[in-house]
């Protein structure tokens, strides 16, 4: 029986689920239910992001434990997924015992591997993305995306070797091998990797950041949230035992804010752990709600559940992947459902 692995990115527990996280996981949905019809055997894998500095620093400001924060959050998920009908195979969380363990062991792997070095890392900090930034990254000195000015940093971090892999992932994205759509997306990550790819930083102190997973050759280091959450795809399968089954995954589909992520060091990662890459990166574009960009600040943050209790799921899903082409922007308006 011919099998299909789906995926989408993990969803970050900062905050409630909305109309963004409901798009990509319905149109996963619609993927693993079409494969089924096919009688394929189907593996589809969500779940939720939960360490790192923002969701430490939210916690923090509401007087709860960060646990205790991303277990309300992630059963917003969850329950929201139930109410559009998500017929998901796993439901992962990134606090999951399992994961923690293999996240270690696979921490320790490239460090003994000459993979992970100690050195200083200093770059823009956007909390926001919970990602570094060049400077050619900002935009009148902030974050583009979250339009804050990033901290410069300096401080001493243990470092993964991505630019080992520049030239080995410029081979396998030009040659297809590692298939990114539409192809308007592979074009820019081929210029991306073309200006150069710098070594990255995977860990923090720990007494700057203690929500996250230790590492386990230096105790006063916490890991990165990017290795943390990538490598859910993996121990999303091991959790139940399916792993050798349905490795590699045949699409993961994921927003545009995160491509760059998912086109340099998740197959780095892949690469230098002897896996399989996966087959098909699909990119789907940003959202705008009635033409401006989602954000809490704007609070035009448009709720799931509010538009599953008043439309009815199969309207949702319906009328969200016929109103915005796959793989382009797409503007979202109550107006228009109705």
């Amino acid at each position: 029986m011919k099998k299909f692995y789906i995926t989408t990115p993990i969803y970050y527990t900062n905050s409630s689920p909305h109309i963004g996280s409901a798009y990509t996981t319905i149109a996963a949905d619609v993927l693993a239910r079409w494969h089924r019809i096919k009688g394929e055997n189907v593996f589809f894998l969500t779940g939720t992001d939960e360490h790192g500095q923002k969701i430490q620093e939210t916690a923090e400001k509401e007087g709860i434990k960060p646990k205790e924060f991303v277990d309300k959050i992630t059963k917003e998920f969850k329950e929201s997924f139930k109410l559009l009908n998500i017929s998901n195979d796993n439901f992962i969380r990134t606090t999951d015992k399992e994961h923690e363990k293999d996240v270690k062991r696979i921490l320790q792997e490239l460090y003994d591997k000459k993979y992970i070095y100690k050195g200083y890392y200093e770059s823009y900090d956007c909390v926001g993305c919970e990602q570094y930034l060049t400077e050619t990254d900002l935009v009148n000195g902030k974050c583009p995306l979250h339009k804050r000015e990033p901290e410069l940093r300096k401080e001493e971090a243990y470092l993964f070797k991505l630019s080992e892999f520049q030239d080995q992932l410029l081979e396998l994205i030009k040659s297809g091998k590692y298939c990114i759509l539409p192809e308007k997306m592979r074009k820019e990550v081929i210029t991306f990797i073309e200006s150069g790819l710098k070594d990255i930083s995977i860990s923090r102190l720990k007494e700057k950041i203690y929500w996250g997973i230790e590492l386990p050759f230096d105790k006063d280091h916490s890991c990165f949230v990017w290795i943390d959450a990538l490598w859910n795809y993996i121990t999303g399968l091991k959790e139940k035992n399916k792993f050798k089954e349905f490795w590699p995954p045949n699409i993961q589909l994921m927003a545009r804010d995160i491509l760059r992520v998912h086109a340099t060091i998740w197959p780095a990662l892949v690469l230098a752990t002897g896996n399989k890459l996966p087959k098909t990166l699909f990119i789907h574009g940003y959202f705008t709600v009635n033409g401006q960009k989602m954000s809490k600040s704007l609070g035009n943050v448009v709720s799931p559940d509010y538009l599953v209790k008043n439309y009815g799921a199969d309207a949702l899903r319906y009328f969200l992947l016929r109103e915005i082409p796959f793989g382009q922007d797409g503007d979202f308006s109550e107006s228009s459902l109705v």
